[in-house]
Parts: C-alpha cells; structure tokens; sequence
C-alpha cells in the first residue's frame, strides 16, 4: 500500500512537470474505468454510447502490453501516448496535443473525409483550439520520463502507432445535440476560467493569474474565426489586453497607467509576426497588469503586512494559520496579530474568512461554478459554511446574489 502512495506522490510530480513545461496532461486511470478513459480521448463527434465503441476500447485496454508505447492519433491529428502499468492495473494516458494547428482550409478537408457536415466546423474549431501544440518527439520524453519513475524501469519502450477510426462512418457520429452540448460545455468552462483570470488579475495574484491562463483556450466561439495561426494569437493576445485593462480599472490603477500598458502592448501585438512570441506576449500582459494591482494593495500596508496579504492570496484555498504566516515573515505570532489589527482593522482570520468571501462573491458573479465549487476554490471546507459566511457579509445568498449581480465582460 505505501508503494501505491508513493506512486501517487510521483504521478502528481510528473503531472506539473507535463503542464508546466509542456502544457500537456499526464492521467492515471484503473484499467476497468472505461468511462473515464473514454472522456479523455472523446473527440464531439465520438459517440460513446455505442456498444461497439467501448467493446472496442475495451478490448484495445485489456490487450495492451506493458512493454509498449501506443501512439494513438486521431481523425483531426490530436495525439495521445498510452501505456499501462500491469501490476497495479493501471492505464496512463499523456495527451492531446498536436504538432501543428491545422488552418480553416484543412479542418474543411477534416470534415469532408469523415462525411461531417461543414456546418459542424465551429464545432470542430472549438475543440481543436483548446488542444495543446506540443511537438510529439517532446511528448514521447515526457512519456519515457513518466515509464522510467512510475515503473522504475530505465528501458526504451517501442512505440506503436495505433487507430481505431471511431470516425470511420456515419453510424459512429455523435447526434446534433451532443455536438451542441459540448460546444456549449467548452463554451462555459473556458468563461469560466476568463473570469476566474479577471478575478486574479484584479486582486493582484500573479501566480495565480498565469497559472489560470496557462489552462485557456483563449478562442471565442461565435465570432467569425480567423485563417490562419498568427492571426488566430494575434486575436488573442488582443482579446487578453482588453479583459486586463477591465481588471486593472477595477483594481484602482490609475487610467493613465492603463493606458500606457494598452497602447504599449497594442503596438507590440501589431509588429509581431510569430506566433511563439505572441503567446509569450500573452504572459506578459497578464503578468503586468497583476503586478500593478498588487503594487496598488502593497502600498496601503506596511512592507511585513503587505507581504502577509499577498502569502494570503496566492494561499486561499489553502489552511492558513497565524503560526504559519508569522513564520512567512520572521515575526512572532502576537506581534503579527497585533501589527495586522492595527493596519487592518481586523484580525487575521476575520480578514481571511472576509478575502475568501469577497474572492467567492467575484466568481459568483462572473461565472456559472457552482456554489460548491467556488467554497472549495476560496478555501471553504463546508458549502454550507460558505453560504452562511456569504450570507452574513453579503446580505443574501449566493445564488440570489448571482441573479442580481451577474457580470458579462
């Protein structure tokens, strides 16, 4: 049982080195989790509710062997690398990714080849755009990086393309609705995580700021989509200075400083012509921006204070002490007590409790999480708690609070 948790311990190692240095995910699953191994690789057009199609997988899962690398590469060029580790029945899956964004023209020819209709490229441009570009010799390091500390074996494992053309005729297609549905779903999360990066922008988190829009799909569905990948960044990096100007206003930064950083990045987005840069410049923005919100906090506290508040932010979600946060800023804890009562006109925990309601009060109104997921976001252990916090602070519930108050940017 302790090699299982280690493994564990491993696996959440491995996770943020794919993510962080890649921009990919790395999933364990139990081999008989079909479900769960299907919605990693689903594709909108997949439908998953045919007998066939988990028989298929199935068969694909309990017939793998534990010496090989599968190379699965669908329909639309998104990739995945599978291996499984028998001894613990275990499935792990790194993936998708793609090479190369394809440009409107080829995801025209995509559907053409599967007999799917041409109205369905929004659909299709949905979907691909929230794929990851990992060049797949990198992909398959991370893979042998993964083999090597997760089955301690230091082995090449040969790689073996496979294909189960689940798009091979009309019979496999998912239904209209189910396409709707999960353009509708993508649609939601990524206004989500849109709003959740205002939030950090605006409050000044910068780590959290980068690490939200390090899991975005930047695209927006709706509007007419652009041809080509330079243009598609550009359009982007666009659309991030003007939700960050929206954050940095709310944050109190001056309009002349907003101005400077908007025209500054305007201009930069104009003369770029390479699309790595331009996601570069995405970062950038957004790094910037958040700075100059917490620049803005920082002044109104003493330097030790200001610190303690900022450990706060970037730690929300997790259970902070008094101790703790002392121990952040070498003092010791009474004296921190009292130095933050009297600059804040609150004890610590009741400026915790006030942040994490605040924080809350900004994802209700600016996103569909549920109320649930907001508690545990902010740090709440108990929904219920939260609503009660909530209600107390704010004068109403949550969800009548969101109904009044909804935000659209």
């Amino acid at each position: 049982m302790g090699c299982f948790f280690m493994k564990n311990e491993t696996l959440e190692i491995l996770q943020m080195h794919a993510i962080q240095l890649l921009g990919i995910q790395l999933e364990g699953y139990d081999m008989d989790d079909i479900k769960a191994i299907s919605n990693h690789i689903k594709t909108p057009f997949m439908n998953t509710t045919r007998k066939q199609y988990k028989n298929e997988l199935k068969h694909f899962i309990v017939h793998m062997q534990s010496n090989k690398i599968y190379h699965y590469k669908n329909s639309f060029n998104v990739s995945f690398l599978i291996f499984k580790f028998k001894k613990y029945r275990k499935v792990y899956i790194i993936g998708p990714y793609m090479d190369k964004r394809p440009n409107e023209r080829q995801c025209n020819e995509m559907l053409l080849n599967l007999n799917i209709k041409i109205s369905k490229l929004p659909t299709l441009k949905q979907y691909l755009l929230k794929i990851p570009i990992c060049h797949h010799v990198k992909a398959q390091k991370m893979c042998r990086l993964a083999i090597r500390f997760l089955k301690n074996r230091n082995i090449v494992y040969e790689t073996v393309d496979i294909d189960f053309s689940f798009h091979a005729n009309e019979a496999f297609l998912a239904d209209s609705k189910l396409q709707s549905d999960y353009t509708l779903q993508e649609i939601e999360y990524r206004y989500n995580l849109e709003n959740q990066l205002l939030t950090a922008v605006e409050n000044g988190n910068v780590e959290e700021a980068l690490s939200i829009l390090k899991k975005m799909s930047l695209s927006v569905t709706g509007l007419r989509r652009v041809k080509d990948d330079l243009s598609n960044e550009q359009y982007k990096a666009y659309l991030i200075n003007t939700l960050c100007r929206k954050a940095g206003e709310k944050a109190g930064v001056s309009l002349i400083h907003i101005d400077e950083i908007s025209a500054k990045y305007a201009a930069m987005i104009d003369r770029t012509l390479d699309v790595e840069v331009l996601e570069e410049l995405t970062y950038a923005i957004v790094k910037e921006y958040a700075e100059r919100a917490m620049k803005i906090k920082a002044n109104a506290f003493s330097p030790k204070v200001s610190k303690v508040i900022q450990y706060i932010e970037r730690n929300l979600d997790s259970n902070l002490t008094l101790e703790e946060l002392a121990n952040y800023v070498d003092l010791a804890p009474s004296y921190l007590s009292r130095i933050f009562n009297q600059e804040c006109h609150q004890s610590l925990s009741q400026f915790i409790t006030s942040l994490r309601i605040k924080k809350g009060r900004d994802l209700i109104a600016r996103t569909k999480m549920t109320v649930a997921e907001v508690a545990k976001y902010v740090g709440f252990r108990e929904q219920s708690y939260f609503a009660q916090c909530f209600k107390k602070q704010y004068g109403k519930t949550p969800l009548k609070y969101r109904t009044e108050h909804k935000e659209f940017y």
